[in-house]
């Protein structure tokens, strides 16, 4: 039976990195929300050899999500998931920040569950953004409601006192849902050990993909604040990632679990610790 990784967002900068990385080791199932975006994709794994399925995605729509997990368990046994979709606060409302990043995350989580095989992980996407404010108590009050039918809702009400300028609340709630990303997937930890499955999150710092030149682009002096953080003074680049998630997939991963990794170039030490 053919051993598949499933990667969301698989026609981004990442998601082509990863799927560079790890595809002649796996066939792979890339999912994102363009139809042409994962045809240029898949026409540039081919071209290395490398073995891609597609399917058109909607992240925030659970019987959506439904239908990829389906899919993907139709074509083999799925090891990997690596879900790196989402959007920018750059160019997205906060609501949408929230649906898309955050519900979109649990539906993924919830849809794969029962596919998995064992001996695989599933790896949702933090941020650094998550690090850059001091998470409060009546967050995870919240945060554990996560099954609650109107768990969205609860998300929406706490994040309204920090509304006001578009993209700043974008940003806030982009923090914030992010913080969940993180915080969920290691409420999954005990029941996917049950399947002989890993779950943990990559917190990426700022790395030039499409998605972070539309910052720099749009937000210029955002930008710059955010390199002025960061020690090497660059920004991160789409296979340095890949790499990571290459370790993190393979066999000599296979205690890491239930953790969150940050790889954000130093930038959260710089800003939060006096340096020497």
């Amino acid at each position: 039976m053919k051993k598949l990784t499933v990667i969301t967002g698989g026609a981004g900068g990442m998601g082509r990195a990863i799927a560079k990385k790890i595809g002649p080791e796996y066939d792979l199932v890339l999912a994102d929300r363009s139809e042409e975006a994962l045809a240029k994709a898949v026409e540039e794994l081919n071209a290395l050899g490398i073995t891609a399925h597609t399917y058109v995605v909607d992240i925030a729509d659970k019987e959506s999500v439904g239908k990829l997990a389906e899919y993907a368990a139709s074509l083999g046994e799925v090891k990997n998931v690596i879900h790196t979709a989402g959007v920018s606060p750059t160019n997205t409302k906060a609501e949408d920040v929230l649906k898309i990043n955050g519900m979109g995350t649990m539906y993924m989580t919830e849809a794969f569950y029962p596919v998995m095989a064992g001996g695989g992980v599933f790896i949702n996407f933090g941020s650094v953004a998550a690090y850059t404010l001091e998470p409060q108590e009546e967050w995870y009050d919240v945060f554990d409601n996560c099954e609650d039918e109107d768990f969205y809702d609860q998300i929406l009400e706490l994040v309204a006192p920090f509304q006001g300028d578009d993209f700043a609340y974008a940003g806030t709630c982009y923090a914030i849902i992010k913080r969940f990303v993180i915080y969920y997937t290691q409420k999954n930890v005990a029941r996917f050990a049950e399947k002989n499955t890993r779950i943990l999150s990559v917190s990426p710092g700022s790395y030039l993909t499409p998605m972070h030149q539309l910052l720099i682009d749009l937000e210029p002096d955002t930008a710059d604040c955010q390199l002025d953080l960061i020690p090497a003074g660059r920004w991160g680049h789409p296979y340095e990632i890949a790499e990571l998630i290459g370790f993190l997939v393979s066999p000599g991963a296979g205690f890491v679990s239930g953790v969150d990794i940050l790889a954000d170039g130093g930038q959260t030490a710089n800003t939060f610790v006096e340096q020497l």
